[in-house]
């Protein structure tokens, strides 16, 4: 969060996003419609794998004795089911860059809206991670005009609050 309160002071005064603040740089600015040819054949497998996999995950949230009894190979099902994870969040970070708490962030908030059946969380968690990213990325367009500050700073601003009342909620962490 303090790093994003850094990047977002530098980019309001005009400075570029050089040292510390270079952590949280995921933009969208500059990116063309040749970045999303990139993206695709990467990105359409691995949700076609996710989405298939919803069954799986809704399982795997069981007890591993409750899913092996049903039948669920519970430690290569993890395998592959990380393995799809790795290639999603991978390919859109190597082509937008670091988006912090996003991928933390939107997926707690579609828990509480929607539940945790996957097959419904999974296409709500990817619709509300591109609203939530858009939104970012307007308002850190529209709160140093004419400077821009980039959604990567505006998410790591608004989500490093977000995750500590997620982490005290949990009530893993004390009260």
């Amino acid at each position: 969060m303090f790093t994003g309160l850094s990047g977002a002071l530098n980019a309001m005064n005009g400075g570029n996003m050089s040292g510390v603040a270079a952590i949280v740089n995921g933009n969208i600015t500059m990116k063309t419609w040749d970045d999303v040819r990139i993206l695709v054949p990467y990105v359409v497998p691995g949700l076609v794998l996710a989405v298939l996999f919803a069954k799986t995950c809704n399982l795997l949230a069981l007890e591993d004795k409750t899913a092996r009894s049903l039948g669920i190979q519970v430690n290569r099902m993890r395998i592959l089911i990380s393995l799809t994870a790795v290639l999603l969040a991978g390919i859109s970070t190597a082509v937008v860059g670091a988006i912090s708490f996003l991928g933390l962030i939107v997926p707690h908030i579609g828990r509480l809206l929607v539940g945790r059946n996957h097959k419904v969380l999974l296409p709500f968690s990817a619709l509300l991670g591109a609203f939530t990213f858009l939104l970012a990325d307007t308002i850190g367009r529209s709160i140093a005009v004419p400077y821009e500050v980039p959604a990567s700073i505006i998410m790591s601003v608004a989500g490093g609050p977000f995750f500590i009342i997620l982490l005290r909620r949990s009530g893993k962490y004390g009260r």
